[in-house]
């Protein structure tokens, strides 16, 4: 049925560079994307930032992890890219598999000493060498279990110190980029959750890690959602109003490009405002008969950046919380009807 409803305004508001900026400063920042069956994590700094001595990551409490893989096992992929500054500072990106290893060969590991629940090695290809790097997967216990049921700890040999020194990084390579999916190991919880990081860099130079410079980067992952209610605000003038929210983990999302389907067909767009509200006002054609118009409105949201919200409260205070995201998401109205 061909609709005789045109747009009159739509609400869109200029969304200022404060509302995705977050904390200027803020370069170590965590994202997090899951499926049913997979789950990625990303972690990223500027090339100016320190090396990171050690990065651990907090499953949030309500996942469930299955490391029953035996050793050999290839779980999931990983990519990076470091900055080599050994070769003129550039960019060196990186390939590779996810493989399990045996725990047993780790407990001298000065990242994480004793037993671990699972070790994952980050098989990394870059300028025809093989990089292996430990992460490993522990439960956390006592103050830890406040931050999450699990942790991945991540260690990283110093970038700058001299050339030929004991354990520096090959290529004086400094993390810019590292991203690894695994598959069939993360089981997510229902609804929203909150992953937490720990990021202690290395004192400049000297290769000691600098415990005082440790900085929080969050990720928050689960359902975004967008509502729609609409009524005719003019019965003379035949016109309706709509109107609705998105938002993700209860944060409204500005800026979000809003779609209104109209009898399953979409027809007009709109801009959602800093708290994450639009609006739409159509007009019935002079002349035209009565009918029933279904309304649904759809928004996919790109993975942003959430600080200002999302860091409002640091989990270990006074570690400052520096960044946060929200993951990417598709989200539908349910269908309103209205006769006009």
């Amino acid at each position: 049925m061909k609709t005789m409803l045109r747009l009159v305004t739509a609400g869109a508001v200029g969304v200022t560079a404060l509302a995705f900026a977050g904390n200027a400063l803020a370069t170590q920042r965590l994202s997090v994307t899951q499926s049913a069956t997979s789950l990625t994590i990303k972690v990223t700094q500027d090339a100016s930032d320190q090396q990171p001595a050690k990065i651990q990551i907090y499953v949030p409490a309500g996942y469930t992890l299955n490391t029953s893989a035996t050793p050999g096992t290839t779980i999931g992929t990983t990519t990076g890219v470091v900055v080599a500054r050994d070769q003129g500072n550039i960019d060196l990106p990186l390939t590779g598999d996810v493989i399990v290893d045996d725990p047993a060969k780790y407990t001298a590991s000065p990242c994480s000493p004793g037993s671990n629940q699972a070790v994952w090695i980050l098989q990394l290809s870059v300028a025809g060498q093989t990089i292996n790097l430990p992460v490993y997967v522990n439960p956390t216990t006592a103050a830890e279990a406040g931050l999450g049921s699990a942790k991945l700890s991540v260690c990283l040999a110093p970038a700058d110190t001299p050339v030929g020194s004991p354990g520096r990084s090959p290529f004086g390579a400094q993390l810019k980029s590292a991203t690894f999916t695994v598959n069939n190991v993360f089981t997510a919880p229902v609804g929203a959750a909150r992953w937490e990081s720990l990021w202690t860099p290395y004192a400049t130079g000297n290769g000691v890690p600098n415990a005082a410079g440790t900085v929080e980067a969050r990720a928050f992952v689960g359902p975004g959602a967008v509502t729609l209610a609409g009524r005719v605000t003019s019965k003379a003038k035949r016109v309706v109003t709509l109107s609705g929210k998105v938002t993700a983990s209860g944060i409204g999302i500005a800026g979000a490009a809003v779609s209104l389907l109209l009898n399953g067909k979409a027809r007009y767009t709109a801009k959602t405002t800093a708290t994450g509200a639009y609006s739409f006002r159509l007009q019935k054609k002079k002349g035209s008969k009565v009918t029933t118009t279904f309304f649904q409105a759809k928004v996919t949201v790109a993975e942003r950046d959430v600080t200002a919200t999302g860091c409002a409260s640091p989990a270990v205070p006074p570690l400052p919380c520096v960044s946060a995201t929200q993951g990417s998401f598709t989200a539908t109205s349910k269908k309103i009807k209205i006769r006009i």
